[in-house]
């Protein structure tokens, strides 16, 4: 028995200075000038808020393409030096179409929204159709007309759910002949302005959306009544819809790993590195009037570690390859992540787990938010990690809907375990939407201690993955645990 004990001190013994030797050494790489100085300047209002459509997005890409290079992170084979580069088209909805439904005239972009934006030019007949009942009109009842429905379906209580539904009964009556959907905005009046900041301004256009069934809602608190009777007519009338191509960059490098089998695979370290540019008009915030969306938290800061850790493994490789990825236009829609997924330069079954950092803001300082805690074999892994440093480990604040609006989604449908690295969020309140997309969320404001904290958890739990020799996986059942048996061939 005293000899048990003694082996066992002696190992915790053993772990505690190999511990604090990573420390020390994450320490060293990374004092707090040289760590934080990506933060500062890339949510500088220099950089304009990085938003994909601005020049200084590029500034941002070259920029963290440096830092890589001087971290002794290597370009991948395949990229363009330090960058993957693509294109994508974005289309910008016209400002001057109007939808008539008897006498009543919406504009485009102001109480008549576009789901997939495009000229229409369009006369039909209206038949209005019970919200619950429209999906099961027969097809002779729908033919060349627009059908108009209340948005949303019973029972539904969020706009994620308004939007499948939108979906599911577009393609429905595509399928009957239908001329259009006009789907009538009877929810919570406040959410309005957030569905047409997004769908009234420039967005990806899919592959699809020149054939989709032509879309519309409309802004209207009620409808007359002839609306509802038989020989209702509207009319679509939209032109000027503006198309262009915008070229994007991933920014991305890699260290090798030091064994001789395990460096075969690659842990990816991500965020994104985009935001949301210059307010059209500026505004007073917190006493000051302000234009730019710095983007400090989100996620200048997700970025700014990533560096880090690509400086700490240049200097002290791990067993594992680690592969880094700053993404661009997240914030149109996961863009970058899904490009990535679509057209991996490493490999996927190579990559065997993806540590991804996304940030809103924060409400706990002794804490770390881990957006699919439970559902990889990798959390001991992070949690001792974040112990390290004093943190404790908590899940998705919003009881699981921001797993899927992070970089991590992709690669998680493709079968890679990929959690989300947050900051601190006891409760998604209004202690994180009021920095949250706000003009507000600089540097400046940030607590830079617990940012170091954040950084150095960050980096110890990559070390600890990327050294065991153990292959993470997602749990039992999980929805992605088929996905991983068949990439990786288990």
């Amino acid at each position: 028995m005293k000899l048990k004990l003694t082996l066992a001190f002696v190992l915790l013994g053993g772990f505690a200075f190999a511990q604090q030797n990573d420390m020390k050494n994450i320490a060293a790489t990374n004092p707090p000038d040289v760590a934080l100085a990506p933060l500062r300047y890339l949510a500088s209002d220099e950089l304009k808020g990085r938003n994909i459509e601005r020049p200084e997005i590029n500034t941002a890409a070259q920029y963290i393409a440096d830092q890589f290079k001087a971290a002794g992170a290597k370009p991948v084979d395949g990229a363009t030096g330090y960058f993957q580069l693509f294109s994508l088209r974005f289309v910008t909805p016209s400002a001057t179409g109007t939808v008539s439904i008897g006498s009543m005239t919406f504009k485009t972009t102001i109480d008549a929204l576009q789901p997939e934006a495009k000229d229409i030019k369009l006369d039909a007949p209206l038949i209005y159709a019970d919200k619950d009942i429209a999906a099961g009109l027969p097809a002779a009842d729908v033919k060349g007309k627009m059908v108009l429905v209340d948005m949303g379906k019973v029972n539904q209580s969020n706009g994620s759910q308004y939007f499948r539904g939108m979906a599911a009964l577009q393609k429905t009556l595509t399928e009957k002949g239908a001329a259009a959907l006009i789907e009538r905005w009877n929810t919570d009046a406040t959410f309005w302005g957030e569905v047409s900041g997004y769908l009234g301004g420039s967005k990806p256009a899919g592959p699809a959306d020149e054939n989709q069934l032509p879309t519309l809602i409309i802004n209207a608190a009620k409808l007359e009544d002839g609306v509802k009777t038989a020989g209702a007519k509207a009319s679509i009338n939209i032109s000027g819809t503006g198309v262009k191509d915008i070229a994007l960059k991933n920014v991305m490098a890699y260290i090798p790993g030091t064994d001789a089998q395990l460096s075969k695979q690659y842990l990816l370290l991500s965020s994104h590195y985009d935001h949301l540019g210059v307010a059209a008009v500026p505004r007073m915030e917190e006493g000051k009037l302000d234009s730019i969306y710095n983007g400090a938290r989100d996620n200048a800061s997700g970025t700014t570690a990533i560096i880090a850790a690509a400086r700490y493994f240049g200097k002290h490789p791990a067993k594992r390859s680690v592969l880094f990825i700053a993404y661009t236009a997240e914030e149109e829609g996961l863009l970058g992540s899904i490009y990535y997924a679509a057209h991996p330069v490493t490999p996927l079954k190579q990559t065997i787990y993806n540590l991804n950092i996304d940030n809103a803001s924060y409400n706990d300082t002794t804490l770390i938010s881990l957006v699919g805690i439970g559902r990889t074999s990798a959390d001991p892994l992070i949690v001792k990690a974040c112990q390290a440093y004093g943190l404790h480990v908590g899940g998705d604040p919003t009881g699981g809907q921001l797993f899927s609006g992070s970089d991590n989604y992709p690669l998680a449908g493709k079968g890679i375990p990929a959690p989300t690295f947050s900051l601190g969020m006891k409760t998604f309140d209004a202690t994180i939407t009021n920095r949250y997309h706000q003009l507000s969320d600089e540097a400046g404001n940030m607590d830079m201690n617990y940012m170091m904290k954040f950084i150095g958890s960050y980096i110890l739990a990559a070390k600890y993955i990327a050294d065991d020799p153990i292959q993470p996986q997602w749990t039992a059942k999980d929805v992605y645990e088929g996905a991983w048996k068949t990439l990786y061939g288990k």
